[in-house]
């Protein structure tokens, strides 16, 4: 009996496992990887969250852009979730760089459902407040994206 159930444990953590890493893994399919942008403006609203902490974006030209950050236990784990809340607040002044979202056609090659996309999108690689000691960034990748065109 023991045995059946460290069995049915491994498998539900291989199946949980699975689903994260596939969500991880999608994000290529999500995300232009071979594109930064630099954006400069002031937070108009943050929702630290899970699966996705959202800072909205305003900048001077009103163009707002949704900033798809990290989820709280990410944030957490990496002692970043209380600095960042006292910092990131309405009002403040950051710049944000990182990758902008790919179009609905480029993502339906591999998400065939869906529908829309907020084109005004970017997943930071780096945030940091204007004038401040705030900032976070992104550990550089061990495996960065192919970005040649042949």
């Amino acid at each position: 009996m023991r045995r059946n159930l460290m069995i049915l444990a491994a498998a539900i953590y291989v199946a949980t496992a699975a689903s994260v890493a596939s969500a991880h893994h999608s994000h290529p399919y999500f995300y232009d990887q071979c594109r930064n942008i630099t954006l400069e403006g002031r937070i108009e609203s943050v929702e630290f969250k899970d699966p996705h902490t959202i800072l909205v974006l305003r900048l001077d030209d009103g163009t707002a852009y949704t900033v798809d950050w990290a989820g709280l236990r990410g944030l957490t784990r990496t002692g970043v979730l209380g600095p960042a809340k006292e910092a990131l607040v309405p009002g403040t002044r950051v710049v944000v760089t990182g990758n902008p979202i790919r179009d609905v056609a480029q993502i339906r090659q591999h998400f065939p459902n869906v529908e829309r996309v907020n084109p005004n999108t970017v997943d930071p690689s780096s945030i940091r407040r204007v004038g401040d000691e705030f900032s976070w960034a992104l550990s550089p990748s061990s495996s960065p994206p192919n970005c040649d065109p042949k």
